[in-house]
């Protein structure tokens, strides 16, 4: 591909090297992106098009693929806030899957059934800094928003809680109401989490899916739901909204559920107890923890 043309050099770089099995999507999502601001939209569909069929040899792109990459980077990115709906993302890829799920050059990086002994204590010390108010709760109806240190005599009774840190009690819905966990309420995004339960992955293959996602951002904790899926935590805090989107753009064409891009959506709180409607209540183990990944105190 060599010659003059009107793009970035990373974006050069990045279609000069066509991407290995299990990369595909995140590839795309970025080469469209990269392709914005120098082809009109129709024109980086048909360039990716004859990209994909003359370099990218480990199997076929169908044209859903290229479609929705280039709608990512040209209707989701015009305003730079990344996606505005669920219908932004992507349809899960079976092959996309297998592909991930084959590859010999990526270990698990935790055995899903392990329980790393982390409690909710810990966990939303290492989640979170002093100090941040931390949106949490034991009926998904009435969340509590308090400092993080005051989470310390409960969350391990808790069931949820919101993976970014809020700015106050309260902020305005969309509809003008007042509400503790909306969006208008949260600081920053720092945390994207990844939940893997479609009925075709059984936790093994959803930690071998976190764990590729792993090579494109840090993978801070993984959360057993006390159900039958994982909830991985990736640290995202100062990276641009467009690259955190295609992150997830890429884990969602992996089978991860595409409502967790909500930056204020309800997760499992980490050590916290799962209320079943048959009464039973379930330990939410933490089965994967990097001590050294994400927040940084005292900086």
């Amino acid at each position: 591909m060599a010659g003059v043309w009107p793009f970035s050099q990373r974006t050069v770089e990045l279609l000069s090297q066509p991407p290995t099995a299990g990369e595909t999507h995140l590839w795309l999502a970025r080469a469209a992106s990269g392709l914005r601001n120098a082809l009109p939209r129709e024109r980086c569909a048909a360039f990716l098009r004859e990209v994909c069929g003359r370099w990218v040899s480990h199997r076929p792109v169908p044209e859903r693929e290229i479609l929705a990459a280039v709608a990512l980077a040209y209707e989701s990115e015009a305003g730079g806030r990344g996606p505005r709906t669920t219908a932004d993302w992507p349809e899960a890829s079976k092959e996309a899957m297998e592909a991930c799920l084959g590859r010999a050059d990526v270990q698990p990086l935790f055995d899903p059934s392990v329980d790393t002994g982390v409690g909710a204590v810990e966990a939303l010390a290492g989640l979170f800094l002093p100090g941040e108010l931390v949106c949490g709760g034991w009926d998904c109806e009435l969340p509590v928003v308090q400092e993080a240190g005051r989470w310390a005599a409960s969350a391990g009774s808790a069931q949820f809680v919101v993976s970014n840190p809020m700015k106050g009690q309260t902020a305005l819905t969309k509809e003008g109401k007042p509400s503790a966990r909306c969006q208008a309420n949260v600081a920053l995004r720092r945390w994207i989490v990844a939940e893997f339960d479609g009925p075709e992955l059984n936790r093994e293959k959803q930690a071998k899916l976190a764990s590729v996602l792993a090579r494109g951002l840090p993978l801070k904790m993984v959360v057993d739901s006390g159900g039958k899926s994982l909830h991985c935590w990736y640290a995202c805090e100062g990276l641009d909204v467009r690259e955190a989107a295609r992150f997830f753009w890429a884990a969602v064409a992996l089978g991860a559920d595409r409502t967790r891009w909500d930056p204020c959506g309800w997760v499992r709180m980490p050590g916290g107890l799962r209320r079943k409607d048959c009464g039973q209540a379930v330990r939410q183990k933490v089965v994967y923890w990097d001590g050294d990944c994400g927040v940084r105190h005292g900086e």
